[in-house]
């Protein structure tokens, strides 16, 4: 195989570099921006170890990802030669080629699975999800405890530390670790603003427009008329489709589409056939549709969709493989899609550039517009990439646009977290002094270091700095008792007091009136210090110095303040210990030994302790199989805000309550997460109702209601390998199978 070429493509110099150090035997990152073909290092990776007869992992962050690359791979490799493990899907897991999600690898490397005995290498797809809030830990957890003969293949995004990550992974793995970066994309992306009013502009193009707006308006109106999704639609429909359009709710994911149904249609009469036959391929007669699916089809019909998670897994397929077939022109979509989906466009569009995080509305992050800006501009088709976003000029001062900036990439820090179940897995696997290399081995330890030791460093910089500044300054400086300081703000002060005479009564009396009231009885107190007496020459040559001194000031309490914020070195430490005297407390543990709770929740990986204190009780005796399903199915579930279901009295939820109080008791209010509302339809999946009869019983997207079922069986299978006890597993057995039936069963695979 010649180096230049790769299966007819010709290598980038970075692909060429990447290959160089995969042959060489080395673990490689490579950080390069979305489009610029990361996947082919990975591909080539994996046909190198397949033909050596070595086994690989894949790792992915989210499901959609896993689920797409095991389709890929088994139309290249056969169906004999790949698994996937996700939580919820387990097909041949002891595969050459195994597709996994973090989590699962996690799970594997930390309790030590023999599995892994003969794994030459484990690739992490979108390795800078270790920057995640929720689930970072799970990747760093992975990276600590990968097994030194394993190598690494990491594919990230641009990131801004890249360089910091990976001394991170040398410094932990004692292995030279290749970085690979690219900054450069293959298609060139522009970045425009749009309102119906301006048209297509850059940054200082939107302010200038909205600033001379302001100043030519006559009246106190607002100057500005709404800018809707369908007026950049039309702007861009002649040359800048197919596009992506990115929208933060699900719910206006489908209304954006269906507005954008009643004035569009981009397909032919033979396009639409293709739709149609597609959807009665995948969907059966036209008869047993459920209505989401007939009006997806109406919208596919005019090439127009949209795709988030609370489709049906079959649903989510049709739209992926039409837009692959370039049958659909605009997709409304949710962040997720842009998440190592390999879906490439012309053009990427933003309905906001704010999104809900699950707390509060806030800005995106650079890297966050970046990542989903990517998938514009396709390799060989577009000569430039185009992204989009739409703002609303009414709320310009309030909330105006960021500006995002490559260079301003928000670094990767560590979300490291410990786990009841970490703890004890550590101790059962490590010794103590294993487990404290472990806890200085993690990449905030080593970021604390880093971070330490170049605040100090700087913070005695300008210690010196404060000193020799200080010959030339008296100690007035900076407050208003020096003349320098003192004087213009007095004018200033004049000035305030004739504008608020002028006002005259009545508006002195209104919000503005009031706050300048407030102003100059503040200001007066200030200016009622006598000002110093101070020599013109003096005067002069503190203004020369009084600056950068001030600025050397403000730098070194930013900096004190930053040390104070440092965490403490050994909290990891702290936390551990910690911890396991709460499991001594709840009798999972006698000094360090793992008794049989403990050894139990070891291997539950959700809600570790609530789901062992359920089988250690009576609770599951006094139930039969479908209550069973609906108590699992309220274990970890997190309603959305919205959530909605009918009430239903499934099983007495006393003892359950009982058992959470007590374990809050012990390690503290966010231990357990049980939300009992969501029993009522998993009891009624359980009996064998059908699918619209359950999406009677709540609001759910239909998606949301299948992830539900996949989760309470994931939670089955692991509660069944947790357990000794035979009659138990059998019967865990059979609740799996009444929840794995018809859309609930894995069909997208």
């Amino acid at each position: 195989m010649s180096k230049r070429t790769y299966h007819q493509f010709t290598l980038d110099p970075f692909q060429e570099e990447a290959l160089d150090a995969i042959d060489a035997g080395k673990s490689v990152i490579v950080a390069a921006p979305t489009g610029t073909g990361k996947t082919l290092v990975a591909d080539y990776l994996i046909e190198k170890a397949m033909n050596e007869h070595l086994r690989v992992i894949y790792t992915a962050p989210i499901k959609a990802l896993s689920n797409q690359k095991y389709r890929d791979f088994k139309a290249q490799f056969g169906e004999e030669a790949v698994g996937i493990m996700t939580g919820d899907v387990v097909l041949n897991p002891t595969a050459p080629l195994l597709i996994m999600t973090t989590e699962v690898f996690r799970n594997q490397v930390i309790t030590e699975d023999p599995n892994l005995e003969f794994v030459s290498h484990i690739i992490f797809d979108e390795i800078h999800w270790l920057n995640d809030e929720e689930r970072g830990t799970v990747w760093e957890e992975s990276i600590i405890l990968a097994p030194a003969k394993m190598k690494l293949l990491g594919l990230s995004a641009t990131i801004a530390n890249a360089q910091h990550l990976v001394d991170w992974i040398k410094s932990i793995r004692h292995e030279d670790v290749a970085l690979i970066e690219e900054s450069k994309r293959v298609v060139p992306l522009e970045y425009y603003y749009y309102t119906k009013d301006t048209g297509l502009v850059d940054y200082d193009q939107l302010w200038h427009y909205y600033r001379q707006k302001l100043k030519d308006r006559i009246n106190d109106d607002n100057p500005f008329g709404p800018t809707t999704h369908l007026d950049l639609v039309r702007t861009i429909q002649r040359e800048h489709l197919p596009a992506l359009f990115f929208v933060f709710s699900r719910k206006q994911c489908a209304i954006k589409a269906m507005e954008l149904s009643t004035i569009a249609n981009y397909l032919n009469s033979p396009e639409r056939r293709i739709v149609e036959n597609k959807f009665l391929m995948l969907f059966g007669p036209e008869i047993d549709w459920s209505s989401s699916t007939r009006q997806l089809k109406r919208l596919c019909s005019k090439g127009i969709a949209y795709h988030h998670a609370g489709l049906l897994p079959s649903q989510k397929v049709v739209v992926e493989e039409l837009f692959l077939e370039r049958l659909i022109k605009v997709l409304y979509c949710t962040e997720t899609f842009s998440v190592g989906i390999n879906y490439p466009v012309k053009a990427v569009c933003f309905d906001s550039l704010s999104k809900y995080d699950g707390h509060n509305f806030r800005a995106l992050a650079n890297h966050e517009f970046f990542q989903m800006s990517g998938r514009a501009g396709r390799r060989g088709l577009d000569e430039k990439g185009y992204s989009f976003a739409v703002v609303d000029l009414a709320y310009m001062e309030k909330s105006p646009p960021p500006k995002f900036q490559l260079n301003r990439l928000e670094p990767l820090t560590s979300q490291f977290r410990l786990t009841y179940n970490t703890v004890l897995n550590l101790t059962a696997t490590l010794t103590q002094s294993q487990i404290e290399t472990y806890f200085q081995k993690s990449f905030a330890a080593y970021s604390y270091h880093l971070s330490s030791k170049q605040l100090h460093a700087e913070l005695a910089g300008i210690e010196q700095q404060l000193e020799g500044a200080q010959h030339h300054l008296c100690e007035a400086v900076g407050t208003f008792t020096c003349p320098l300081k003192h004087h213009p703000k007095r004018k200033e002060f004049e000035k305030l007091k004739k504008t608020y005479k002028a006002l005259g009564p009545r508006k002195q009396t209104r919000v503005y009136g009031r706050e300048m009231a407030r102003k100059i009885k503040a200001w007066d107190k200030l200016l009622s210090l006598t000002p110093k007496s101070c020599p013109s020459a003096r005067q002069d040559s503190c203004k020369e110095h009084s600056k950068s001194y001030l600025a050397i000031q403000q730098r070194s309490k930013e900096l004190q303040t930053a040390l104070a914020g440092l965490p403490e070195e050994n909290a990891f430490l702290l936390e551990f210990e910690y911890k396991k005297t709460h499991l001594r407390q709840l009798g999972y543990m006698r000094e360090d030994e793992l008794l049989p709770r403990g050894t139990c929740a070891s291997r539950i990986y959700v809600q570790e302790l609530l789901v062992t204190e359920l089988i250690y009780s009576d609770i599951f005796a006094q139930i039969d199989d479908d209550q069973l399903n609906a108590l699992l199915s309220s274990v970890d579930f997190e309603a959305r805000k919205n959530d909605v279901f009918q009430r239903a009295g499934v099983f007495d939820t006393a003892p359950v309550k009982e058992i959470c109080e007590y374990i809050q008791s012990i390690c503290g209010e966010d231990s357990v997460r049980y939300d009992p509302r969501v029993a009522g339809i998993t009891y009624a999946w359980s009996q064998g109702s059908t699918f619209v009869e359950i999406q009677s019983l709540c609001n759910l997207d239909e998606g949301d209601i299948i992830s539900v079922f996949r989760r309470t069986i994931d939670l089955l299978r692991q509660m069944r390998e947790a357990t000794s006890d035979s009659l138990l597993r059998t019967r865990l057995k059979a609740c799996m199978t009444k929840l794995d039936r018809d859309e609930a069963a894995i069909m997208e695979l």
